[in-house]
């Protein structure tokens, strides 16, 4: 439909100025027409068809091939020439049209070249004739105007390329900042509700195996304290303001490995900040730990652009990437760092996210 607008408006465009421009020369087609060495119908009819593909080469050449578009300008300009031959080398304005409508279709080169070839033939003809008085302006006004098209067609062709590219910039935006919600809703809230399940049930088992109140209302507190942190992350994720830091990443890893009745071992001190990248690795490897590993220790070591996550679960022959992995991958690699999984001696599994170190310093986050 575009494309038939478009064609619909260089069509309209093409004949308009062509009716415009034979209208302000009417006096000089008629002296060429006086003038024509050819019998009056003959030149009428030649005159109807060469203003005819004038007017409609520029609206066909889109729907032409390359060999065919220059197979009808080289036609179009053989008879724009032949126009000149029989009416005189002084009604040299005539090929002007023909020059015009060829600089829409043939590439600049090209329409640069049949330019300078049909201005010099022109100029030879007017030479051998001795018919040369006001030859000069007249090529002069062809030449600019020929240009003057050419270079016009290629500035709403690059003004059309450049939409096209701010189209697609616009699209693209639009997916990835898609795939980024995406990405952090399924890290918020498949660690949020982990810990939730996990307290939930803590706090049920309590309750039907001791009956001690005092205990499952603390889980409960914490369960509704969760709730509200989970609830502002959501609103944060959706305002794009939230902030993921490895230190904070940390801290909760050891609310939901406790709750999960499973031991953490952190280093001695806490990096304070830390890369996003690697706060988001934790929280994916700490929620899989609750989720599926079975385990009953571990350990989190951090280094200059370096976090490692072992537990000592069942890896079950190896990890299978799913939702959370694939993203944390593609965080990383944004980050131009790495994810590795390899099974921890002894049973379980080591996850290890690697970012450059100047990235990590410059976020603040150097332990």
């Amino acid at each position: 439909m575009g494309q038939e607008q478009g064609t619909a408006r260089t069509a309209l465009l093409a004949f308009g100025l062509t009716a415009l421009f034979t209208a302000l020369l009417w006096r000089e087609w008629e002296r060429a027409a006086a003038g024509s060495a050819l019998p009056p119908g003959v030149t009428a009819a030649a005159l109807g068809l060469y203003l005819l593909g004038c007017a409609a080469l520029p609206a066909a050449a889109p729907l032409l091939g390359r060999a065919a578009r220059t197979a009808a300008c080289a036609l179009l300009l053989l008879l724009g020439c032949g126009l000149v031959a029989a009416a005189g080398p002084e009604h040299s304005w005539i090929t002007m049209f023909a020059l015009a409508a060829c600089a829409t279709a043939l590439p600049l080169a090209l329409s640069l070249g049949a330019t300078t070839l049909v201005l010099a033939g022109v100029g030879a003809a007017a030479l051998a004739t001795g018919r040369t008085e006001g030859q000069l302006g007249g090529l002069v006004v062809v030449a600019s105007v020929s240009v003057a098209v050419a270079l016009a067609v290629r500035l709403v062709e690059a003004n059309a390329e450049l939409r096209r590219g701010r189209d697609q910039a616009a699209q693209l935006a639009v997916l990835r900042e898609r795939e980024r919600f995406s990405r952090d809703l399924h890290d918020l809230l498949g660690h949020s509700l982990t810990t939730i399940v996990v307290k939930a049930g803590a706090g049920r088992r309590i309750l039907e195996a001791t009956g001690d109140t005092a205990r499952a209302a603390a889980e409960l507190r914490d369960l509704e304290d969760l709730g509200r942190r989970s609830l502002a992350e959501v609103r944060g994720a959706v305002a794009g303001t939230r902030r993921v830091t490895l230190a904070g990443e940390l801290l909760r890893a050891g609310a939901a490995l406790a709750a999960a009745d499973v031991e953490l071992r952190t280093p001695g001190e806490v990096p304070s900040g830390g890369d996003e990248a690697l706060g988001y690795a934790v929280r994916e490897a700490v929620t899989n730990v609750v989720r599926h590993a079975g385990a009953t220790r571990v350990e989190i070591a951090t280094g200059p652009g370096w976090v490692e996550i072992r537990d000592d679960g069942r890896a079950d022959g190896g990890p299978v990437p799913g939702a959370g992995l694939s993203g944390l991958e593609r965080r990383l690699a944004e980050r131009g760092g790495a994810l590795t999984l390899s099974p921890t001696p002894g049973g379980g599994l080591t996850v290890r996210a690697e970012v450059p170190v100047r990235e990590t310093e410059e976020s603040g986050g150097r332990p």
